[in-house]
């Protein structure tokens, strides 16, 4: 393949949905940094609502901004993908302060396997061969990477896993979501995950203790966690408003590597060799995921065109 035609893959609408996700996989693995530094100074309940509040700030202003309306009452798969984004949201968040990061988006980028199992069946969208064997060689990254925790079992693991199989959900229902502009699902799920967040504090009798927050360095890293969460929200809403499923599900392993990096260069975790192979079969995947542009791919396909605007949806 020529320079030419490599420069004009990535003009391709699946190709600009892999790099959403893969600027969406670093926002979120420095979140889950954050996250996991904050989590001796703070309850992580609190720090899951704290985190949900300041996105749903920053999304209430760029969808009033906009002129976009950041709740739609009458779509009930917005609703659903805001309550399950919810619980999957919550379940990270526990695990993250329980695992080092790269444990958690080992076990949180399983989801590839149910996107691609989930679309068959709710999206119609075929999985080609090329797309299961970069699945098969993520997920083989992905186990060289943390092959000495695999074996643990606790609470933590299991919130992970089903933080992924949630997940795996929500990202098909962002292709059946495609008509509404990003900003507005943002800020749809971050207000309801932010009442539901604060329902459980009170439910399960935990205190808003802020001292923490005397420390200008937490400080920063709480706004770290608004700041990135919001940004990967958009980009993997983005990517999946304009992407096949499958395809851009497992351009999600790059987090992986991203987490491993942060537990090395932080924490001082040690890279084996398998390790380096893992990152280096992680990248792989998603650098295959990459297809050549096909005449007229450029721009969006006339079926992902919806019946109106995203603007005037969300407004209406």
């Amino acid at each position: 393949m020529s320079i030419k035609s490599r420069l004009n893959s990535l003009k391709s609408t699946n190709n600009k949905a892999i790099f959403w996700m893969i600027l969406g996989g670093f926002d979120f693995a420095t979140m889950g940094a954050l996250i996991h530094a904050l989590g001796n100074e703070c309850d992580w309940l609190i720090l899951a609502f704290l985190r949900m509040f300041m996105s749903f700030l920053l999304a209430l202003f760029l969808t009033r901004r906009a002129g976009l309306k950041p709740f739609l009452i009458d779509r009930p798969l917005l609703w659903l993908r805001s309550l399950v984004g919810c619980a999957a949201m919550i379940a990270t968040f526990y695990a993250l302060t329980e695992l080092p990061i790269s444990d958690v988006a080992v076990i949180t980028e399983s989801r590839p396997i149910w996107v691609a199992i989930m679309a068959g069946f709710i999206l119609g969208e075929t999985t080609g061969k090329k797309v299961w064997l970069s699945i098969i060689l993520g997920m083989t990254g992905v186990v060289l990477v943390e092959h000495a925790h695999m074996t643990d079992q606790n609470i933590a693991g299991l919130a992970a896993f089903l933080a992924a199989i949630a997940g795996a959900f929500v990202m098909v229902l962002l292709r059946k979501l495609r008509d509404i502009d990003p900003r507005t699902i943002v800020a749809h799920f971050s207000g309801t995950a932010s009442l539901v967040c604060l329902l459980l504090i009170f439910i399960l009798g935990r205190k808003f203790d802020f001292t923490f927050l005397g420390n200008p360095a937490n400080v920063l890293m709480l706004a770290g966690v608004g700041l990135f969460g919001t940004i990967g929200q958009l980009a993997m809403t983005k990517a999946f408003s304009i992407g096949e499923a499958p395809g851009v599900a497992a351009a999600g392993f790059i987090r992986v590597g991203f987490s491993a990096g942060y537990d090395v260069l932080i924490w001082q975790h040690a890279f084996q060799p398998a390790t380096l192979l893992g990152v280096a079969l992680i990248l792989g995947s998603t650098g295959g995921l990459i297809k050549p542009a096909r005449n007229g791919d450029a721009a969006q396909p006339a079926r992902e065109q919806p019946d109106k605007k995203p603007q005037e949806i969300g407004a209406g």
